[in-house]
């Protein structure tokens, strides 16, 4: 039996849930989904600097389309004024995009890129959908949720709440990677350590942190106990290629099959502490050394690193961005090298309850 065809824009910055929604609509058994990503071009205001996505989302076999959209920078305006045109340009791309492609329903994952899609897909009555990810609404959330039928938050957050439209909220949870809790994921080929030693993940998202970067150069030598792998964002990335030990390795960006394999054998994970990072880190009960961006907005990864804290207590080292020294650091890795890591046996079903809002809606 053939099942029936439906189109579907997915857009937004924040890659790692839209990954999951993706793999969901590819293997759904009642509908052949027509996925098509619209996403940033670059990831600032250099347009050399490709987005993570734009190189991602075409490897799926989804239609990526690039737009050219302006920051929305609270904390400094000029930024936001400059991004005027690009934000004027975007739009009416979105707009040809979307008389283009004709979808029954439109999935923001948040960022800036994302409203003039919701916008002009309001315009056209087309049904929408905005999933915010953390403890807090962005500027972004608070924006498309005047134009969306639903917001899916992923936390019964009371203060998150009350700050939008009761009656179009849905608490569907965030979408965690499912492939990450798959048995026996494979060690990733490119990484081939000599020794057997506790393994040190060290991230900050797709687009790496200079700051804890360079806190991780000072320190690499007195790091011969361990098995470190690097997630240095693509810009920091030729500065530690130069590093030639047998125990580091170095990379821009992790697919999620080798993340699988890095997730389930750390034992320490350093980072920032970004929704899907701390959520993941929760999943799988992991030891972390949590540096919260101290420009995230009304302090969201602060709160996202409290709630690791509030769930994982011992096992949750926080260090604020001006405290952050190599001394700093190296005197977390060694505290939390003295507590046993939890052996888990993770079993998690898929969360599908934004697949099902998207059916209930269109």
């Amino acid at each position: 039996m053939t099942k029936p065809k439906k189109t579907i824009i997915i857009t937004g910055t924040h890659l790692t849930p839209a990954l999951e929604l993706i793999r969901q609509l590819q293997s759904d058994p009642k509908t052949n989904w027509q996925i098509n990503y619209l996403g940033r071009h670059s990831n600032s205001n250099n347009i050399n600097d490709t987005s993570i996505e734009s190189k991602v989302i075409p490897n799926l076999g989804i239609k990526f389309y690039p737009i050219y959209c302006g920051k929305f920078d609270r904390r400094y305006w000029p930024n936001t004024l400059a991004g005027i045109p690009k934000t004027i340009y975007g739009f009416f791309q979105s707009y040809r995009l979307i008389k283009k492609i004709k979808p029954q329903i439109v999935v923001s994952f948040g960022g800036y890129v994302s409203v003039p899609v919701i916008i002009n897909a309001r315009l056209k009555n087309i049904k929408t959908i905005t999933h915010e990810q953390t403890l807090t609404n962005s500027l972004t959330t608070k924006i498309n949720s005047r134009f969306v039928d639903k917001i899916a938050l992923s936390f019964e957050n009371e203060r998150q709440m009350t700050q939008l439209p009761s009656s179009k909220i849905a608490i569907t949870g965030n979408l965690l990677r499912s492939q990450l809790f798959q048995p026996h994921p494979q060690r990733p080929q490119k990484i081939n350590f000599k020794k057997h030693l506790p393994l040190i993940y060290i991230t900050a998202g797709n687009q790496g942190s200079h700051s804890i970067n360079l806190c991780i150069k000072s320190l690499i030598k007195k790091l011969d106990n361990y098995n470190i792998i690097h997630q240095t964002g693509k810009s920091d990335l030729p500065l530690f290629k130069k590093i030639n030990k047998s125990n580091y390795f170095a990379s821009d960006y992790f697919d999620t099959q080798d993340f699988a394999w890095i997730i389930n054998f750390a034992d320490i994970i350093i980072g920032r502490a970004g929704a899907n990072t701390s959520q993941e880190i929760v999943a799988f009960s992991k030891k972390s050394i949590l540096i919260p961006l101290p420009q995230s907005q009304q302090d969201e990864q602060l709160l996202n690193a409290l709630w690791v804290q509030k769930k994982l207590n011992k096992q949750t080292i926080i260090i604020n961005q001006k405290d952050l020294t190599p001394k700093s650091l190296l005197s977390a890795i060694n505290q939390l090298s003295q507590i046993p890591n939890q052996i888990v046996k993770t079993k998690i079903k898929p969360n599908q309850k934004l697949l099902k809002l998207i059916y209930e809606i269109i």
